[in-house]
Protein backbone atom coordinates (compact mmCIF):
# COMPACT_ATOMS: atom_id res chain seq x y z
CA UNK A 1 0.00 0.00 0.00
CA UNK A 2 1.18 3.58 -0.71
CA UNK A 3 1.84 5.89 1.55
CA UNK A 4 0.84 9.36 0.59
CA UNK A 5 2.20 12.84 2.42
CA UNK A 6 0.29 15.20 2.55
CA UNK A 7 -2.52 14.09 0.33
CA UNK A 8 -4.81 17.48 0.75
CA UNK A 9 -1.53 19.83 -0.37
CA UNK A 10 -3.24 21.38 -3.13
CA UNK A 11 -6.57 22.66 -0.93
CA UNK A 12 -4.96 23.12 2.38
CA UNK A 13 -1.99 25.65 3.18
CA UNK A 14 -0.74 23.73 6.21
CA UNK A 15 -0.16 20.36 3.88
CA UNK A 16 0.98 22.64 0.96
CA UNK A 17 4.14 24.35 3.92
CA UNK A 18 4.89 20.88 4.66
CA UNK A 19 5.12 19.59 1.54
CA UNK A 20 7.42 22.06 0.55
CA UNK A 21 9.20 22.02 3.65
CA UNK A 22 9.71 18.15 2.97
CA UNK A 23 11.44 18.78 -0.13
CA UNK A 24 13.30 21.63 0.82
CA UNK A 25 14.98 19.26 3.62
CA UNK A 26 15.09 16.32 1.07
CA UNK A 27 17.11 18.10 -0.91
CA UNK A 28 19.23 19.42 2.06
CA UNK A 29 20.36 16.51 3.50
CA UNK A 30 21.54 15.43 0.22
CA UNK A 31 23.25 18.51 -0.71
CA UNK A 32 24.86 18.15 2.78
CA UNK A 33 25.88 13.94 2.45
CA UNK A 34 27.34 15.22 -1.13
CA UNK A 35 29.22 18.08 0.65
CA UNK A 36 27.20 20.43 -2.20
CA UNK A 37 25.48 22.52 0.20
CA UNK A 38 27.09 26.04 -0.74
CA UNK A 39 27.25 25.36 -4.49
CA UNK A 40 23.28 24.71 -4.65
CA UNK A 41 20.41 27.50 -4.48
CA UNK A 42 16.94 28.57 -4.52
CA UNK A 43 15.98 28.65 -8.43
CA UNK A 44 12.52 29.73 -9.38
CA UNK A 45 9.99 31.71 -7.93
CA UNK A 46 7.24 29.42 -5.74
CA UNK A 47 5.52 32.48 -4.21
CA UNK A 48 3.53 35.55 -4.35
CA UNK A 49 5.31 38.55 -3.50
CA UNK A 50 3.65 38.41 -0.15
CA UNK A 51 5.03 34.64 0.46
CA UNK A 52 2.01 32.74 -0.39
CA UNK A 53 2.73 29.93 -1.92
CA UNK A 54 1.12 29.60 -5.76
CA UNK A 55 -0.46 26.31 -4.30
CA UNK A 56 -0.17 24.50 -7.44
CA UNK A 57 2.62 22.43 -6.86
CA UNK A 58 4.22 23.57 -10.14
CA UNK A 59 6.70 23.83 -8.94
CA UNK A 60 6.96 23.03 -5.33
CA UNK A 61 10.91 23.14 -4.87
CA UNK A 62 13.96 24.05 -6.92
CA UNK A 63 17.51 24.54 -6.39
CA UNK A 64 20.46 25.78 -9.25
CA UNK A 65 24.05 25.15 -9.08
CA UNK A 66 25.17 28.55 -11.43
CA UNK A 67 28.88 26.68 -11.23
CA UNK A 68 27.66 23.28 -12.85
CA UNK A 69 24.57 24.84 -14.60
CA UNK A 70 22.32 22.61 -12.92
CA UNK A 71 19.07 22.56 -11.77
CA UNK A 72 16.37 20.25 -10.08
CA UNK A 73 12.96 21.19 -10.43
CA UNK A 74 10.45 19.13 -8.30
CA UNK A 75 6.47 19.17 -9.22
CA UNK A 76 4.32 17.93 -6.86
CA UNK A 77 0.78 16.24 -8.29
CA UNK A 78 -2.24 15.34 -6.29
CA UNK A 79 -2.47 12.11 -5.31
CA UNK A 80 -5.56 10.49 -7.29
CA UNK A 81 -3.80 6.88 -7.62
CA UNK A 82 -3.16 4.10 -4.92
CA UNK A 83 -0.07 2.91 -6.62
CA UNK A 84 3.68 4.25 -6.52
CA UNK A 85 3.42 7.39 -9.49
CA UNK A 86 6.70 9.46 -10.28
CA UNK A 87 8.12 10.58 -13.36
CA UNK A 88 11.48 12.27 -14.28
CA UNK A 89 13.21 13.78 -17.33
CA UNK A 90 15.75 15.87 -18.72
CA UNK A 91 15.68 19.34 -20.20
CA UNK A 92 17.72 22.48 -20.86
CA UNK A 93 16.52 26.19 -19.66
CA UNK A 94 17.35 29.27 -21.08
CA UNK A 95 18.77 30.25 -24.31
CA UNK A 96 20.57 27.18 -25.46
CA UNK A 97 21.53 29.20 -29.02
CA UNK A 98 24.33 30.99 -26.78
CA UNK A 99 26.32 28.49 -25.77
CA UNK A 100 26.96 28.31 -22.06
CA UNK A 101 23.52 30.68 -21.49
CA UNK A 102 21.44 27.22 -20.34
CA UNK A 103 20.73 25.39 -17.10
CA UNK A 104 20.60 21.44 -17.56
CA UNK A 105 18.06 20.76 -15.45
CA UNK A 106 16.60 17.53 -13.64
CA UNK A 107 12.90 17.55 -13.65
CA UNK A 108 10.84 15.09 -11.52
CA UNK A 109 6.46 15.32 -10.84
CA UNK A 110 5.29 12.90 -8.60
CA UNK A 111 2.35 11.98 -5.95
CA UNK A 112 4.51 12.39 -3.00
CA UNK A 113 5.02 9.41 -1.06
CA UNK A 114 7.01 7.49 0.76
CA UNK A 115 7.82 5.42 -1.91
CA UNK A 116 8.37 8.17 -4.94
CA UNK A 117 10.34 9.78 -2.14
CA UNK A 118 12.88 7.37 -1.88
CA UNK A 119 13.38 7.43 -6.46
CA UNK A 120 13.32 10.92 -5.90
CA UNK A 121 15.88 11.24 -3.37
CA UNK A 122 18.08 8.51 -5.38
CA UNK A 123 18.03 10.31 -8.32
CA UNK A 124 18.87 13.71 -6.33
CA UNK A 125 21.56 12.32 -5.26
CA UNK A 126 23.11 11.23 -8.88
CA UNK A 127 22.07 14.48 -10.57
CA UNK A 128 24.08 16.79 -7.81
CA UNK A 129 27.35 14.67 -8.20
CA UNK A 130 29.69 16.89 -10.26
CA UNK A 131 30.92 14.28 -12.93
CA UNK A 132 27.05 12.93 -13.53
CA UNK A 133 26.05 13.73 -17.33
CA UNK A 134 22.42 14.81 -18.93
CA UNK A 135 23.31 11.99 -20.97
CA UNK A 136 24.23 9.85 -17.67
CA UNK A 137 20.53 10.80 -16.33
CA UNK A 138 19.03 10.12 -18.91
CA UNK A 139 20.27 6.78 -18.55
CA UNK A 140 19.49 6.48 -15.41
CA UNK A 141 16.14 7.49 -15.11
CA UNK A 142 15.07 5.03 -18.10
CA UNK A 143 16.59 2.35 -15.21
CA UNK A 144 15.04 3.63 -12.20
CA UNK A 145 11.88 4.98 -13.38
CA UNK A 146 10.78 3.73 -16.84
CA UNK A 147 12.06 0.10 -16.91
CA UNK A 148 9.69 -0.33 -13.76
CA UNK A 149 6.81 0.82 -14.92
CA UNK A 150 6.89 3.93 -11.74
CA UNK A 151 5.30 6.75 -14.05
CA UNK A 152 2.21 4.66 -14.68
CA UNK A 153 1.04 4.33 -11.19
Amino acid sequence: MINHLFPSFLSNLEEYRASEQFWQDLCENILIKKEQGNQWKPWLNIHFADGTPFLNGNPIHSLISPDSRKGICILQEEPIRKKIRITAWMDRFGDIEEGDEFVEELVIACELSEESAKVASELIEIWVETNTSYNDMEIIIKKLIYDRDLYKG
